[in-house]
């Protein structure tokens, strides 16, 4: 990415629930306009068409935080192509407004299919229904008549044939409903894999930021008071993570975000929340019953990742280590999320400023 407005990139906005839009930009005015006043020119340098939703992208990719989105208006940077209208159209359709995965829209179609198929069951049983009932008032009113022997046989036989065919309708109805139900169930379980899955980010798999935002908010909405657990906020950042790209490559880099995601998941609890932030920057939610138990286990955390190794293709090891620096802080009471995200980021500033591979904790 060229170059991020001024602090707008990691704690200046919140993602938001996907088919709305991909951020909630909660940043100040001042900051808005650093990124309003950044995509501008970005456009400009690049001639890119000027519409509302180019310029949704490109205010996206100038404040940071949407790393699909980075990668993918960086490559059409790189390759010298003009972002035309048609391509702003289809990058905010695939990386800020469209659901994360056609799997889930292919479900959804199936549960509606399964709902129409459903109606028509209840729509056949209902019918059957209406002529029994109507079949029952011919023979009451063919009862009231005088003795007839042919005709109460034949109304007889009529009743007879209407309540086989009823009663055969109902026996197909219900099977169908079985078979729907069925089918229902284990749609249900496609869709929470797709939930789930879509809560992920890719590479790593932890939490992508909208994920975490999620959680984020939901533990800010819980009375502090009442919550027996200590509520924690981690930013890690990879120490000079554009060295290891540079001299590795990105197939590489990406190997080591794969690492530090698996490690961030190995010392974390049920309960805990890891997340990618953007880039090489992840985040961790921690519960603990202390603040000293979760000083120890961010220190354990750092030193696991300073002492692992971490091989190239060819099988050598990398030259020196991958090292993180952590800025941590604690969760306080009349804090929103976006205040608690400025603390935690002052504080991974702080490590980063006073030599890296440490831990700097918030006031």
């Amino acid at each position: 990415m060229e170059m991020e407005c001024p602090a707008a990139g990691r704690t200046g906005l919140l993602a938001s629930e996907k088919g709305q839009h991909a951020m909630d930009y909660l940043h100040d005015r001042e900051r808005s306009l650093a990124c309003l006043r950044h995509a501008v020119t970005l456009m400009g340098k690049h001639a890119a068409v000027l519409d509302p939703l180019a310029y949704a992208v490109w205010y996206d990719y100038a404040a940071g935080g949407n790393p699909e989105l980075t990668r993918a208006l960086d490559g059409v940077i790189a390759s010298g192509q003009l972002c035309s209208q048609q391509m702003s159209r289809e990058l905010f359709v695939r990386h800020i407004a469209a659901p994360d995965h056609e799997a889930g829209l292919k479900a959804l179609a199936q549960v509606a299919e399964l709902a129409q198929a459903v109606t028509l069951s209840t729509d056949r049983a209902r019918c059957a229904n209406g002529d029994l009932g109507r079949s029952l008032h011919a023979f009451e009113d063919r009862l009231m008549q005088p003795a007839d022997a042919e005709l109460l046989n034949h109304a007889v036989r009529d009743m007879r044939q209407v309540s086989v065919q009823t009663h055969q309708t109902i026996s197909e109805v219900l099977t169908v409903l079985a078979t729907r139900s069925n089918e229902l169930a284990h749609l249900r379980g496609e869709l929470e894999a797709v939930r789930e899955e879509a809560a992920l980010d890719g590479l790593t798999q932890v939490l992508n930021r909208r994920a975490f935002d999620r959680e984020l908010r939901a533990c800010v909405q819980q009375d502090v008071e009442g919550e027996p657990l200590v509520a924690c906020l981690l930013l890690l950042d990879i120490d000079h993570f554009k060295s290891i790209n540079d001299g590795f490559g990105h197939i590489f880099g990406d190997e080591v975000l794969r690492a530090i995601g698996h490690t961030l998941r190995a010392v974390t609890a049920v309960g805990d929340s890891v997340g990618r932030f953007g880039g090489d920057e992840f985040s961790l939610l921690l519960r603990m019953q202390t603040r000293t138990q979760a000083q120890a286990l961010t220190e354990r955390l750092r030193e696991r990742v300073a002492a692992s190794s971490i091989r190239t293709g060819q099988g050598e090891a990398l030259r020196g280590r991958v090292t993180v620096s952590v800025g941590g802080a604690w969760r306080v009471a009349q804090e929103d999320a976006l205040q608690w995200l400025r603390r935690a980021d002052a504080a991974l500033y702080q490590a980063k400023n006073g030599g890296r591979n440490r831990v700097c904790w918030a006031a």
